[in-house]
Order: structure tokens, then sequence, then C-alpha cells
């Protein structure tokens, strides 16, 4: 390809620009035995070491093999360079209907950039870049991002990173979902009782989000949380780089460490029950002349009753 004009302008912006924009860490997967190898990052690798055609097909081609019947034609970008002694590899794939023009002959594939024709998925595509000095020690982490979401939740596509990449999310839907539920839960012990009503909503709310990709901060924007929750939220957690990391929420952890939401009345009563069925439970009515006062409500055989201790 030449070195100049649009198609290289917008392959270069993205180089560039990848080591702000790839956002999502991911970490090549070793084998089920626990071997540290893995198939896609030793055709990467192999491709650094001595970029050329025969080589980058084989990237194409497991590209190809593992993409889905949804993402339609596209085309592989491979863009390898130097900062410093650390090697750089960027893998784009833009869909072809984003006015990229190929003209395959028998013994040459022509790419022409159309500026003429309307970009309106010029910022569509798919992207990882991995950087590393060391070919044989390095490349295992990488980061990512997906520009053809069409969902919500901005996670990139699972034949992208799983399949493809045959990669897995740096932090694990374990341990994402146990420091999410763990903030929520001890945020809310410490703030006042509007951020504390906030948090313990959308703590219910969260039942809905099982195997859904997310990040603590893409959490706090979905439940619609204002800035002091959200803030609250962030104080519990060790680093801003914290609430950023994108993890696959885990329902049996979440439920494991928030299980039950209790309401406490100054007339002294504790209203506990199953996190997500307590607004069922107990159905709340406001106190006809008071703006404070509200009147939980519910009804059911006793099963067991006893006395707990003050802690």
């Amino acid at each position: 390809m030449s070195l100049t004009g649009g198609m290289f302008n917008l392959l270069e912006g993205i180089y560039v620009k990848s080591d702000r924009e790839c956002d999502v860490d991911i970490t090549f997967s070793p084998t089920p035995d626990g071997k540290q190898q893995n198939d896609c990052r030793d055709l990467i690798t192999a491709y650094l070491s001595k970029p050329d055609l025969p080589k980058g097909k084989k990237i194409a081609e497991r590209l190809a093999t593992h993409t889905d019947g949804r993402s339609g034609l596209g085309l592989l970008f491979l863009i390898a360079g130097k900062i410093g002694r650390e090697h750089k590899i960027l893998l784009s794939r833009f869909p072809t209907d984003s006015a990229i023009y190929v003209d395959e002959s028998p013994n040459t594939l022509s790419v022409q950039f159309l500026e003429r024709v309307f970009m309106k998925s010029k910022t569509s595509y798919k992207a990882v870049v991995y950087q590393h000095a060391s070919l044989q020690g390095g490349f295992w982490s990488g980061r990512a991002i997906d520009r053809q979401l069409n969902s919500l939740s901005g996670e990139p596509s699972n034949y992208w990173i799983s399949d493809f990449l045959q990669s897995d999310f740096t932090t694990t839907p374990a341990m994402g979902t146990r420091r999410l539920a763990i903030a929520i839960r001890d945020a809310a012990k410490k703030s006042p009782l509007l951020i504390k009503q906030e948090l313990t909503a959308a703590g219910t709310l969260a039942n809905g989000l099982g195997g859904q990709r997310l990040s603590i901060y893409d959490f706090g924007n979905r439940m619609g949380l204002s800035p002091a929750a959200k803030a609250a939220l962030a104080a519990e957690l060790k680093s801003s780089a914290a609430a950023q990391e994108i993890f696959q929420f885990d329902m049996g952890t979440y439920k494991n460490l928030v299980a039950f939401k209790s309401v406490e009345l100054n007339n002294g009563a504790l209203l506990t029950a199953d996190t997500e069925r307590f607004d069922k439970v107990f159905q709340q009515e406001p106190v006809d002349g008071s703006k404070d006062e509200v009147k939980f409500v519910t009804k059911g055989k006793v099963v067991d009753e006893k006395f707990k201790t003050a802690r």
C-alpha cells in the first residue's frame, strides 16, 4: 500500500491513536492443559519477526475461519512498527461497506480509499494493539476496541476476542463482579440516606446483568446514578483504572456478596429479604401528611422465629 493518500492517513491515525483508544485489556489464553502457548500469538510474533505477505495471510485466514456470520465480508489490516526498542503491531478489521474499495485481479489486490463516497462508517472498525520489546517472552497482553458495536454494552464481539485472538478479558468475571459488589455494599454502608437508597436500588437492578460485559464506570451510567453516588462507588476502589476495567458480570458471585437487602426504620423495625425480591416481598406506601414516613406492607405464612445477636 502507498504510504500517502487517504487510506494511509486513515490507518496511520488508527495506529497512532491506538494507545489511547484501545482501552479493553485482554490476555492471550494458554492451552487447556495450562501450557504457555497460543496459536494466534504465535502467528502474530512470527509476522513481527519478519513481516511478509504469507505470514500476514495466515493471520487473515485465521480471522476468516473464526468470523461469525453476522459480520459479513471484511478487510484485515496489519500495521507493524517500532517505538524505541519495542515492537508494536495493530490488527484492524473494517467492514467492506465502509467506503473501502477492493479490486482483485489475478496477481494483485488494489485497495483504494474512496474519498468521494459518503463515509457513513469510516470509524466502524475493530482493532487490537500489542507492544513489547521481546517477541519470545512478551506479547501476551494487549488492548482492544470494537467500534462496530450495535449494543449498549460496549464489549468487543466474542468472535473477535475469544475465537480469533484466542484471548480473554484480563479481569475475570468473578474478580470484576466481586469488586463491583463490594463497592456497592461498602459505599451504601457509609453514604447518607439518599445516596444509600440510590446504591441499593442499583444493586437490586444489577440482578438483570448476568452474562453482560461492563465496567464499574459503565454500571454507574447504566443505572443512572447521580455524580455523588458514582463518587461514593469510586471511593471504594483502589484506583481510577479499576473503574474502567471490563469484566463479565457473574450472577453467582454477585448473589454471594449482595444476597439480602435490609431496610431499618426509626421505630426499630428491620426488614430483610432476598435482594432481587425485596420490592416484591415488601410493598412501600407513603404515609399521608408526612414527607419522610413510609409504610411497608407484606404478608406470608410464619415458618420460623428466632433471636439474633446485636452484631
